[in-house]
Protein backbone atom coordinates (compact mmCIF):
# COMPACT_ATOMS: atom_id res chain seq x y z
CA UNK A 1 0.00 0.00 0.00
CA UNK A 2 0.86 3.30 -1.04
CA UNK A 3 1.54 6.21 1.46
CA UNK A 4 -1.49 8.01 -1.16
CA UNK A 5 -3.90 4.92 -0.55
CA UNK A 6 -2.68 4.58 3.07
CA UNK A 7 -3.52 8.65 3.42
CA UNK A 8 -7.05 7.61 1.38
CA UNK A 9 -7.97 5.33 3.55
CA UNK A 10 -7.41 7.15 6.94
CA UNK A 11 -9.11 10.00 5.18
CA UNK A 12 -12.25 7.68 4.92
CA UNK A 13 -12.19 5.48 7.92
CA UNK A 14 -11.13 7.91 10.93
CA UNK A 15 -15.06 9.47 11.21
CA UNK A 16 -15.80 5.75 11.24
CA UNK A 17 -13.59 4.73 14.09
CA UNK A 18 -14.02 7.71 16.24
CA UNK A 19 -17.76 6.65 15.78
CA UNK A 20 -17.01 3.22 17.17
CA UNK A 21 -15.07 4.41 19.88
CA UNK A 22 -17.04 6.65 21.21
CA UNK A 23 -20.26 4.82 20.79
CA UNK A 24 -18.71 2.07 22.52
CA UNK A 25 -17.56 4.34 25.52
CA UNK A 26 -21.09 5.55 25.81
CA UNK A 27 -22.70 3.52 28.98
CA UNK A 28 -19.19 4.42 31.23
CA UNK A 29 -20.72 8.16 30.62
CA UNK A 30 -24.32 6.99 31.58
CA UNK A 31 -23.01 5.11 34.59
CA UNK A 32 -20.71 8.42 35.91
CA UNK A 33 -23.27 10.78 35.04
CA UNK A 34 -26.59 9.66 35.35
CA UNK A 35 -28.21 12.78 35.89
CA UNK A 36 -27.63 13.56 31.93
CA UNK A 37 -30.73 13.40 29.99
CA UNK A 38 -30.77 11.97 26.72
CA UNK A 39 -34.44 12.57 25.42
CA UNK A 40 -36.00 13.20 21.72
CA UNK A 41 -35.90 17.32 23.03
CA UNK A 42 -31.88 16.86 22.75
CA UNK A 43 -31.81 14.98 19.84
CA UNK A 44 -33.90 17.82 17.98
CA UNK A 45 -31.57 20.28 19.29
CA UNK A 46 -28.37 18.88 18.29
CA UNK A 47 -29.79 17.93 14.75
CA UNK A 48 -31.33 21.30 14.32
CA UNK A 49 -27.71 22.95 15.49
CA UNK A 50 -26.27 20.74 12.88
CA UNK A 51 -28.67 21.14 10.46
CA UNK A 52 -28.02 24.99 10.40
CA UNK A 53 -24.48 25.17 10.33
CA UNK A 54 -23.83 22.74 7.89
CA UNK A 55 -26.81 24.98 5.79
CA UNK A 56 -23.94 28.02 6.58
CA UNK A 57 -21.33 26.41 5.40
CA UNK A 58 -23.14 25.26 2.21
CA UNK A 59 -23.77 28.75 1.61
CA UNK A 60 -20.17 30.16 2.08
CA UNK A 61 -19.19 27.33 -0.31
CA UNK A 62 -19.18 27.46 -3.94
CA UNK A 63 -20.69 24.93 -6.07
CA UNK A 64 -22.82 23.49 -3.33
CA UNK A 65 -26.08 23.09 -4.85
CA UNK A 66 -29.16 20.67 -4.19
CA UNK A 67 -32.70 20.30 -5.96
CA UNK A 68 -35.32 19.32 -4.41
CA UNK A 69 -35.68 15.99 -4.89
CA UNK A 70 -32.03 15.19 -3.29
CA UNK A 71 -33.19 17.35 -0.54
CA UNK A 72 -36.43 15.26 0.29
CA UNK A 73 -34.11 11.85 -0.07
CA UNK A 74 -31.47 12.93 2.44
CA UNK A 75 -33.75 14.31 4.81
CA UNK A 76 -35.78 10.94 4.77
CA UNK A 77 -32.33 8.71 4.85
CA UNK A 78 -30.92 10.96 7.90
CA UNK A 79 -34.34 10.62 9.56
CA UNK A 80 -33.88 7.02 9.31
CA UNK A 81 -30.01 7.16 9.73
CA UNK A 82 -30.62 9.08 12.96
CA UNK A 83 -33.85 8.47 14.17
CA UNK A 84 -34.25 4.68 13.42
CA UNK A 85 -32.01 3.30 16.32
CA UNK A 86 -34.27 5.51 18.41
CA UNK A 87 -37.76 4.06 17.03
CA UNK A 88 -38.23 2.41 20.74
CA UNK A 89 -38.54 5.88 22.25
CA UNK A 90 -41.48 7.15 19.62
CA UNK A 91 -43.17 3.82 20.65
CA UNK A 92 -43.19 4.36 23.99
CA UNK A 93 -40.95 0.74 24.24
CA UNK A 94 -40.34 1.40 27.76
CA UNK A 95 -38.93 -2.02 28.59
CA UNK A 96 -36.64 -2.22 25.69
CA UNK A 97 -33.18 -2.69 27.04
CA UNK A 98 -30.31 -1.88 25.30
CA UNK A 99 -29.16 -5.56 24.95
CA UNK A 100 -32.11 -6.70 22.75
CA UNK A 101 -31.79 -3.15 20.51
CA UNK A 102 -28.13 -4.43 20.05
CA UNK A 103 -29.09 -7.47 18.96
CA UNK A 104 -31.91 -6.09 16.57
CA UNK A 105 -29.32 -3.37 14.98
CA UNK A 106 -26.95 -6.28 14.74
CA UNK A 107 -29.17 -7.07 11.92
CA UNK A 108 -28.82 -3.93 9.99
CA UNK A 109 -26.20 -5.28 7.37
CA UNK A 110 -29.35 -7.61 6.34
CA UNK A 111 -31.49 -4.82 5.82
CA UNK A 112 -28.62 -2.66 3.81
CA UNK A 113 -28.14 -6.20 1.86
CA UNK A 114 -31.77 -6.29 0.90
CA UNK A 115 -32.20 -2.75 0.24
CA UNK A 116 -29.58 -2.52 -1.71
CA UNK A 117 -30.35 -5.77 -3.99
CA UNK A 118 -34.07 -4.37 -4.73
CA UNK A 119 -32.40 -0.30 -5.46
CA UNK A 120 -29.50 -2.41 -7.79
CA UNK A 121 -28.92 -5.03 -10.25
CA UNK A 122 -27.35 -6.87 -8.54
CA UNK A 123 -29.63 -8.48 -6.74
CA UNK A 124 -29.86 -9.78 -3.38
CA UNK A 125 -26.23 -11.82 -1.96
CA UNK A 126 -25.73 -14.48 0.50
CA UNK A 127 -22.84 -12.29 1.32
CA UNK A 128 -24.68 -9.49 2.89
CA UNK A 129 -26.73 -11.30 5.14
CA UNK A 130 -24.60 -13.64 6.90
CA UNK A 131 -22.55 -11.42 8.88
CA UNK A 132 -26.04 -9.43 10.65
CA UNK A 133 -27.33 -13.01 11.31
CA UNK A 134 -23.64 -14.15 12.74
CA UNK A 135 -23.24 -10.64 14.62
CA UNK A 136 -26.90 -10.84 16.47
CA UNK A 137 -26.27 -15.07 17.28
CA UNK A 138 -22.83 -13.81 19.07
CA UNK A 139 -24.83 -11.68 20.98
CA UNK A 140 -27.50 -14.17 21.47
CA UNK A 141 -24.77 -16.24 23.33
CA UNK A 142 -24.09 -13.59 26.29
CA UNK A 143 -27.48 -11.55 26.46
CA UNK A 144 -30.66 -12.50 27.71
CA UNK A 145 -32.96 -13.51 24.68
CA UNK A 146 -35.23 -10.84 24.34
CA UNK A 147 -38.91 -10.31 25.48
CA UNK A 148 -41.94 -10.51 23.19
CA UNK A 149 -44.47 -10.06 25.50
CA UNK A 150 -44.97 -6.21 24.89
CA UNK A 151 -46.00 -5.32 20.83
CA UNK A 152 -44.10 -1.77 21.23
CA UNK A 153 -40.86 -4.31 21.78
CA UNK A 154 -41.51 -5.91 19.20
CA UNK A 155 -42.24 -3.45 16.65
CA UNK A 156 -39.39 -1.54 18.04
CA UNK A 157 -36.86 -4.68 17.55
CA UNK A 158 -38.19 -4.75 14.07
CA UNK A 159 -38.33 -1.35 12.49
CA UNK A 160 -34.84 -0.21 14.59
CA UNK A 161 -32.47 -2.00 11.92
CA UNK A 162 -35.11 -2.23 8.74
CA UNK A 163 -35.34 1.66 9.24
CA UNK A 164 -31.59 2.28 9.63
CA UNK A 165 -30.72 0.04 6.85
CA UNK A 166 -32.96 1.81 4.42
CA UNK A 167 -31.94 4.99 5.93
CA UNK A 168 -28.23 3.98 4.84
CA UNK A 169 -28.61 3.14 1.08
CA UNK A 170 -31.02 5.86 0.87
CA UNK A 171 -27.96 8.04 1.81
CA UNK A 172 -25.23 6.58 -0.73
CA UNK A 173 -27.22 6.93 -3.35
CA UNK A 174 -28.04 10.56 -3.18
CA UNK A 175 -26.59 12.53 -5.97
CA UNK A 176 -26.14 15.60 -3.92
CA UNK A 177 -23.20 16.29 -2.55
CA UNK A 178 -21.90 15.06 0.81
CA UNK A 179 -21.97 18.12 2.64
CA UNK A 180 -26.02 18.70 0.79
CA UNK A 181 -27.00 15.56 1.63
CA UNK A 182 -25.35 15.73 5.01
CA UNK A 183 -27.46 19.01 5.71
CA UNK A 184 -31.04 17.88 4.83
CA UNK A 185 -30.34 14.76 6.83
CA UNK A 186 -29.77 16.58 9.94
CA UNK A 187 -32.85 18.81 9.24
CA UNK A 188 -34.96 15.66 8.47
CA UNK A 189 -33.92 13.76 11.55
CA UNK A 190 -34.62 17.37 13.27
CA UNK A 191 -38.23 17.64 12.19
CA UNK A 192 -38.76 13.92 13.24
CA UNK A 193 -37.15 14.07 17.01
CA UNK A 194 -39.06 17.63 17.21
CA UNK A 195 -42.24 15.77 16.68
CA UNK A 196 -41.40 13.15 18.96
CA UNK A 197 -40.61 15.24 21.92
CA UNK A 198 -43.59 17.66 20.87
CA UNK A 199 -45.82 14.69 20.88
CA UNK A 200 -44.21 13.40 24.02
CA UNK A 201 -44.72 16.29 26.36
CA UNK A 202 -48.14 17.11 24.96
CA UNK A 203 -49.10 14.04 26.48
CA UNK A 204 -47.31 14.79 29.66
CA UNK A 205 -48.63 18.36 29.60
CA UNK A 206 -45.13 19.47 30.37
CA UNK A 207 -42.66 20.59 28.33
CA UNK A 208 -39.61 19.12 26.35
CA UNK A 209 -36.30 18.37 28.41
CA UNK A 210 -33.16 19.68 26.77
CA UNK A 211 -29.88 19.29 28.01
CA UNK A 212 -26.73 20.89 26.93
CA UNK A 213 -24.94 18.39 27.42
CA UNK A 214 -26.76 15.94 25.99
CA UNK A 215 -27.10 18.14 22.71
CA UNK A 216 -23.32 18.14 22.69
CA UNK A 217 -22.97 14.08 22.77
CA UNK A 218 -25.57 13.85 20.64
CA UNK A 219 -24.50 16.59 18.01
CA UNK A 220 -20.68 15.12 18.10
CA UNK A 221 -22.75 11.25 17.18
CA UNK A 222 -24.78 12.57 14.61
CA UNK A 223 -21.88 14.62 13.03
CA UNK A 224 -19.55 11.42 12.91
CA UNK A 225 -22.58 9.34 11.91
CA UNK A 226 -23.34 10.99 8.55
CA UNK A 227 -19.75 12.37 7.96
CA UNK A 228 -18.50 8.40 8.47
CA UNK A 229 -21.40 7.30 5.96
CA UNK A 230 -20.47 9.91 3.47
CA UNK A 231 -17.21 8.32 3.15
CA UNK A 232 -17.99 4.36 2.97
CA UNK A 233 -20.24 2.03 1.61
CA UNK A 234 -23.35 1.05 3.39
CA UNK A 235 -22.23 -2.20 3.72
CA UNK A 236 -19.09 -0.67 5.48
CA UNK A 237 -20.97 1.67 7.45
CA UNK A 238 -22.98 -1.41 8.83
CA UNK A 239 -20.06 -2.81 10.69
CA UNK A 240 -21.03 -0.12 13.33
CA UNK A 241 -23.37 -2.42 14.85
CA UNK A 242 -21.19 -5.32 15.41
CA UNK A 243 -18.35 -3.26 16.40
CA UNK A 244 -19.37 -1.45 19.30
CA UNK A 245 -20.70 -4.48 20.60
CA UNK A 246 -17.54 -6.39 20.06
CA UNK A 247 -15.71 -3.30 21.91
CA UNK A 248 -18.30 -3.03 24.91
CA UNK A 249 -17.78 -6.40 25.37
CA UNK A 250 -14.02 -6.46 25.33
CA UNK A 251 -14.46 -3.56 28.19
CA UNK A 252 -15.54 -5.62 30.08
CA UNK A 253 -12.92 -7.71 31.39
CA UNK A 254 -9.82 -4.81 30.95
CA UNK A 255 -12.43 -2.44 33.01
CA UNK A 256 -14.99 -4.54 35.25
CA UNK A 257 -12.71 -7.25 35.48
CA UNK A 258 -15.12 -9.87 34.94
CA UNK A 259 -14.82 -13.41 33.88
CA UNK A 260 -14.00 -14.42 30.40
CA UNK A 261 -15.68 -17.16 28.93
CA UNK A 262 -16.63 -19.70 26.51
CA UNK A 263 -19.90 -17.93 24.86
CA UNK A 264 -17.81 -14.18 25.54
CA UNK A 265 -15.19 -15.76 23.40
CA UNK A 266 -17.36 -17.26 20.61
CA UNK A 267 -19.56 -13.75 20.28
CA UNK A 268 -16.08 -12.05 20.41
CA UNK A 269 -15.12 -14.04 17.17
CA UNK A 270 -18.37 -13.97 15.40
CA UNK A 271 -18.66 -10.11 16.04
CA UNK A 272 -15.20 -9.41 15.01
CA UNK A 273 -15.83 -12.17 11.82
CA UNK A 274 -18.81 -9.73 10.97
CA UNK A 275 -17.25 -6.59 10.67
CA UNK A 276 -14.29 -7.53 9.07
CA UNK A 277 -16.46 -8.89 6.28
CA UNK A 278 -18.55 -5.88 6.11
CA UNK A 279 -15.64 -3.74 6.24
CA UNK A 280 -14.10 -5.82 3.56
CA UNK A 281 -17.27 -5.36 1.06
CA UNK A 282 -16.50 -4.55 -2.32
CA UNK A 283 -19.48 -4.93 -4.01
CA UNK A 284 -20.76 -1.30 -3.74
CA UNK A 285 -16.26 0.22 -4.02
CA UNK A 286 -17.94 2.13 -6.80
CA UNK A 287 -20.18 3.79 -4.21
CA UNK A 288 -17.66 4.97 -2.26
CA UNK A 289 -15.00 6.17 -4.86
Amino acid sequence: MTDEQSASLWHRMWPFALLCVLASVFWLLLDRYPEINFTLGSDAAACGLLAILSLALMLFSRGLAITPSQAMRGAIAGALILAGPAVGTFLHASTLDPGSLAIALCLTPVAVGVAEGVASDIGLSNEALWPGLAAAVGLLLVLPSPSIADWHNDAAMVLAPILTGIGCVLLRRNAASAIASATAGFAGAAIVFAIGAGAGAAMQHARPQVSVTAVAIDAALSLLALTALSRLAAEQYAARYALVPLLILVQGPLMLHSLVTWRSVVCAALLLAAAIKLLRSNSLEKVTS
